[in-house]
């Protein structure tokens, strides 16, 4: 499917009557088959936006921009950006919910219900329902995978989503499941066998990991060099010396990339300003802003909200 259809409703809305979409406050819904469910957040929402998690079942949420975090009991645990959070709710456990803190919120929640693994064929024995019901540890919020290129166009194509048709749910069901595949295959790759492809130590590359994190959470100020090594424990040399060796570019490279894609996601799901975008990543300046995303991208913002779907 397409991800910018035409003549097409946005999931939230139906052909008939609109229903309330994150823009006024609330995330966009679609229920899927075996009771699980969909939430889109896109830019605009009122903030603080809540999402209630249901009282069991678990839920991969993907925070793609903006502050999220899990609250529960007058606790909260954020949500790392880029990443796809496995939150369990066994069994009940109180009121608990997402909070979305900024009005630039994008974020793709999907509902599994403790019946949905259970529809496997392999019942209570199935490796990806045990995946989702523990997650890899004992409670909570459980594990955050660092999204790669793939990841991240699964969570842009169900954010993109367009129902024209009923059968647009099977396209929409597809993208689900491809992002649970995903996340599952990441969770369950042998590490401990693998290849290294860096000659990083280990504990070079997790305060590397670490840096790259600080960067994506701390998109509208990001740290200076200097500033980031004292955070992750290493000294300016090595910090430049250990980024480009695990993620090949620079810091300030991988924080400008990662910036103007956030940028790019904003303004294809609307809901926000110009001006209010480049706030949102950093730029003070609007005309910066517009310079450094025509330099990454080929075009600048206006023209980039102006394309057709």
């Amino acid at each position: 499917m397409s991800s910018r259809m035409t003549k097409s409703h946005p999931i939230g809305e139906s052909r008939s009557r609109r229903a309330t979409p994150a823009t006024h406050g609330a995330a966009a819904s679609v229920p899927l088959r075996d009771g699980a469910k969909l939430h889109l957040v896109t830019p605009g929402c009122r903030i603080p936006l809540s999402v209630p998690l249901e009282k069991d079942g678990s839920y991969l949420c993907v925070p793609l921009a903006g502050t999220a975090v899990v609250h529960q009991d007058g606790c909260t645990c954020p949500l790392a950006p880029d990443h796809v959070h496995v939150v369990r709710r066994p069994n009940g456990g109180g009121d608990r919910c997402v909070v979305f803190q900024s009005a630039a919120s994008l974020a793709v929640l999907v509902h599994f219900p403790p019946r949905w693994s259970l529809c496997c064929p392999h019942g209570p024995t199935c490796k990806v329902g045990g995946f989702l019901r523990h997650g890899g540890h004992a409670a909570g919020t459980d594990r955050a995978l660092e999204l790669d290129s793939r990841g991240r166009a699964i969570a842009r194509q169900l954010l993109s989503a367009r129902i024209e048709e009923d059968g647009d749910i099977i396209a929409i069901e597809q993208s689900v499941l491809a992002l649970l595949a995903w996340a599952y295959a990441k969770s369950s790759a042998p590490t401990e066998r693998q290849v290294p492809t860096h000659p990083l130590h280990p504990q070079a590359a997790l305060k590397v990991r670490q840096a790259a994190e600080i960067l994506r959470r701390r998109i509208a100020n990001p740290p200076t060099i200097p500033q980031l090594g004292a955070l992750v424990g290493l000294n300016q040399s090595d910090l430049k010396r250990c980024f480009k060796c695990l993620y090949g570019e620079s810091v300030a490279s991988y924080s400008r990339r990662h910036r103007l894609e956030t940028a790019r996601d904003l303004l294809a799901h609307g809901g926000l300003g110009i001006a209010a975008i480049a706030l949102e990543i950093g730029f003070a300046n609007p005309s910066q802003f517009a310079r450094a995303f025509r330099r990454q991208f080929g075009r600048n913002p206006a023209e980039f909200r102006r394309l057709p779907a």
